[in-house]
């Protein structure tokens, strides 16, 4: 069967080729005194809180296993909006909030919605790849720039500024960041989103690693600049609910 052109430009997912060898190699030495230790993907080794165990065991015996509305439980919207306020002090109402099958889902789906057909997004060099891919699968092209260890391996307003084009539709960040695990401090943020902004463009912020972040300089949420940006969280990492893909 041929696949689309679209889908022959999207490069292999390498990490999850390095977490297979290295499942391989753990099996190898279950039980002694030597275990594989993994530093190779996002992922806890632990799961879930009990209560959120209770509460899916509870779900599923009660039989509340319909279809959801499609942006989501009206309840969690709610409850995901208070956790916002509380944690972060930010005022997000639940008619802005979309909970989606994880955060991969999110991000393709804010590009397939955002990004027409020949349009470049701006992302930092290095960046988590498969950011870029969720770009190409719109039809748009990822616009990789060079960062350095000085500039904490993020974009700033100035590179921001001098890299935009005619095409140029907008930006797509990651804060902390995967692999390079730097954030974006936050003044500069706000000047890198006054940069598009003033130029009618878009910004994109993955910030599901922001629940680790456990410097109160850098652990501020992007949606603090106003409504005129996507941000995309995830339960995954910080509520340790990876295979659950809630986003």
């Amino acid at each position: 069967m041929q696949v689309s052109k679209r889908a022959q430009r999207i490069e292999p997912f390498y990490v999850m080729e390095v977490a297979k060898a290295a499942q391989a190699l753990a099996r190898e030495v279950a039980g002694t005194n030597e275990p594989m230790i993994f530093l190779n993907i996002g992922e806890p080794d632990f799961t879930a809180p009990p209560l959120v165990q209770q509460a899916a065991a509870q779900a599923v015996a009660q039989g509340n296993t319909q279809y959801t509305p499609a942006l989501g439980l009206d309840a969690l919207r709610e409850r995901i909006s208070q956790w916002y306020a509380q944690r972060f002090g930010v005022d997000v109402p639940a008619r802005r909030i979309v909970v989606t099958a994880g955060a991969s889902a999110a991000l393709q789906l804010a590009c397939l919605a955002l990004i027409d057909s020949g349009d470049e997004i701006l992302m930092p060099d290095p960046s988590y790849p498969c950011n870029r891919h969720f770009v190409s699968a719109a039809d748009g092209k990822a616009v990789l720039i060079p960062t350095t260890a000085a500039e904490r391996f993020q974009l700033s307003a100035d590179k921001v500024a001098q890299a935009w084009g005619e095409k140029t539709r907008g930006v797509l960040l990651a804060s902390p960041s995967n692999p390079t695990g730097t954030s974006i401090a936050p003044d500069e943020l706000r000047r890198i989103h006054d940069v598009v902004r003033a130029r009618g463009g878009l910004t994109i912020i993955d910030e599901i690693y922001l629940g680790l972040s456990y410097d109160p300089a850098y652990s501020q949420t992007a949606l603090a600049l106003g409504e005129d940006l996507v941000s995309i969280n995830s339960f995954s990492k910080y509520f340790n609910m990876t295979g659950w893909r809630l986003g």
